[in-house]
């Protein structure tokens, strides 16, 4: 998971089509004017989320912001109501992002919304095939029934949303269809207890994960799919990749026994079979001896576009890019990034086809946003990019979240 981080500076107001100065005297930002915002020569975006720690409540939130990046690293803002986790997803038609009371698509003629009040905590976020739309998960918490989700499908003329039961933490979208892996089922997770291997024998309250198709909606709810005997997971890379009907996924767990597994998991939405191997390095030892430190493991991060050539490819907390066999498990490193992952910093990486797009933010509220651009077939570095320091010039406490670049980057 991701650290959270606090830019320890005074806030100031932001309005919609207004700036104001860092505190240093420095430029001022550039906050578009919705009315007549357009995507143009955009090579990156990213969110940033208001955080709501303790001495910054939600009740005192901060306005959140898409930030759209050019290639000489200068930028551009859309003001939002904000979004605990904000994802964003990158079609043909343009960008989809969205706060707790709108849904937005930027393209190239300009900015269109649409009002879709929704849980102010956002999970993922897909286009969905064919220029059909985009659909997102968010986390509405615990209810009278258990625990609910809500999906919202949004097209440029409009918004739907309904709610699922069940914490999707994952999720995959497998064609047109999206499927889900919860960790806390809601009320599912008695009906597990009935299926051989579902109950931890060290933890019998533990929940098992589920797998589950969201979209389309099957008679306005949720499909169950599959269940999976794996207790007390921390896998949760929001955006996962599914060929041919197959989820392919990083997974650290205890099994029944309470034993801890590191493991790459093929399962199918189909048939609800799954299969997983051991995640060893080249000497068939498990990574966490001389690979990567297993403090670390959490910090990995990859999207649904991770899956080449039969391999998952992943930024590791140390700054390397990784590349794990889903057949074998057997996992190299392939090239050092830079970037890392620790106390002090943050990295995300975004895969297409032919390259990965990695951003980093230091968490000083002085050193600028970073970007980086690698040749997927080669790891040969094609462009870096330094975005202006965003906490230095804005002064507001924020994450830097979902980032997205162009589906043909």
């Amino acid at each position: 998971m991701r650290l959270p981080r606090l830019a320890a500076l005074a806030a100031c107001a932001l309005l919609a089509v207004t700036a104001c100065s860092s505190p240093d005297g420095g430029a001022e930002a550039d906050i578009a004017d919705p009315a007549v915002v357009k995507l143009g020569e955009t090579v990156v975006a990213f969110s940033l989320s208001p955080d709501t720690s303790a001495d910054n409540p939600a009740e005192r939130r901060q306005p959140g912001y898409l930030v759209l990046v050019r290639s000489d690293g200068g930028t551009r803002l859309i003001e939002t109501s904000g979004m605990t986790e904000s994802h964003i997803a990158w079609s043909e038609t343009g960008l989809f992002f969205s706060d707790d009371t709108r849904d937005y698509i930027l393209g190239k003629d300009g900015l269109v919304s649409f009002e879709n009040k929704k849980a102010g905590h956002q999970q993922s976020a897909f286009a969905l095939p064919g220029d059909k739309g985009f659909v997102s998960v968010y986390n509405e918490g615990f209810s009278e029934s258990g625990y609910t989700n809500q999906v919202a499908v949004s097209t440029s003329t409009g918004s739907q949303l309904y709610r699922v039961e069940g914490n999707y933490f994952m999720n995959a979208l497998c064609g047109d269809v999206l499927n889900g892996i919860a960790t806390d089922a809601g009320a599912h997770s008695a009906a597990s207890a009935d299926i051989p291997g579902m109950r931890s024998k060290v933890d019998p309250s533990a929940q098992p994960e589920l797998l589950s198709q969201l979209y389309p909606a099957t008679g306005g709810k949720e499909k169950i799919l599959a269940w999976r005997g794996v207790f007390d997971a921390g896998d949760h890379n929001r955006h996962v990749p599914c060929h041919d009907g197959v989820i392919t996924f990083l997974s650290d767990y205890t099994d029944a026994d309470g034993k801890p597994r590191t493991t790459v998991v093929s399962w199918n939405t189909g048939n609800g079979e799954y299969t997983e191997q051991p995640l060893v390095d080249a000497e068939g030892r498990p990574i966490t001896e001389k690979l990567v430190a297993p403090e670390t493991f959490s910090q990995k991060t990859y999207d649904a576009k991770a899956v080449r050539e039969g391999h998952l490819e992943w930024l590791a907390a140390d700054g390397r890019i990784m590349s794990t066999g889903i057949a074998s498990g057997v996992t190299v490193p392939r090239f050092g990034t830079g970037f890392t992952s620790d106390s002090d910093s943050s990295s995300q990486a975004s895969f297409t086809d032919r390259s990965i797009t990695l951003i980093q933010e230091r968490f000083d509220g002085e050193t600028p946003v970073k970007i980086k651009r690698f040749d997927r077939a080669t790891g040969n570095l094609i462009t870096e990019i330094t975005v202006p320091g965003i906490a230095e010039r804005f002064g507001i406490r924020f994450n830097l979240r979902g980032m997205a670049v162009p589906p043909t980057s």
